[in-house]
């Protein structure tokens, strides 16, 4: 567990995991892992936002909010995202649509983050993903990271991130994600040509 104010070292999953992980997670019924990492890595939520949301908040809608760092965010659904839920609502035999979707066993409480953990590093393991350093804030990072790559690292997409995350600057976003302003030098450098 990290110290508060510590840094997190888990490492973002290259993308090309992403689907297929969550494809492979839902043909072996862990339904409720799958979601999480589809809202960490499509949605770019802290794990502790996720465990908060209902079935009501993301069945069959295009959008919700979420109060994340004290801040009220929007939160788009592509199709693919919900198609998903619908079929893993209906595939976890249709709950009350005003429960939350990550009850554990007993059905009274969400799943503690330490639980969640524990089977994110287990099934990632059992599904060969090479890392070392998985957690839920693995999905947050990925989410990040495919964001910023996809932007071609810009400045407007490095602002947004920070923004995001609620960094007051990129150099703490950087070393939160494990980037280095390196390829920013180089970019830099970039701009002279023979």
């Amino acid at each position: 567990m990290a110290i508060q104010g510590d840094i997190s070292k888990s490492e973002h999953i290259e993308w090309k995991f992403i689907p297929l992980t969550i494809q492979k997670l839902e043909l072996n019924k862990q339904y409720k892992i799958a979601l999480i990492v589809a809202f960490g890595c499509f949605f770019g939520l802290r794990l502790k936002n996720i465990l908060t949301i209902r079935w009501e908040d993301v069945l069959n809608k295009t959008s919700f909010e979420i109060m994340d760092k004290n801040k009220l965010r929007t939160i788009y659904i592509i199709d693919d995202i919900n198609n998903l839920i619908r079929r893993i609502y209906c595939k976890m035999e249709t709950p009350d649509i005003e429960q939350h979707i990550f009850l554990n066993n007993s059905g009274k409480q969400v799943l503690s983050s330490q639980y969640v953990n524990k089977q994110i590093k287990l099934l990632f393991t059992k599904y060969e993903i090479p890392y070392q350093n998985l957690s839920s804030d693995s999905f947050l990072k990925t989410f990040c990271i495919k964001f910023l790559e996809t932007k071609n690292f810009s400045a407007d997409a490095k602002r947004w991130i920070s923004q995001l995350l609620g960094h007051a600057s990129w150099k703490i976003t950087a070393k939160f994600l494990g980037c280095s302003n390196s390829s920013e030098d180089k970019d830099n450098y970039m701009i002279f040509s023979m």
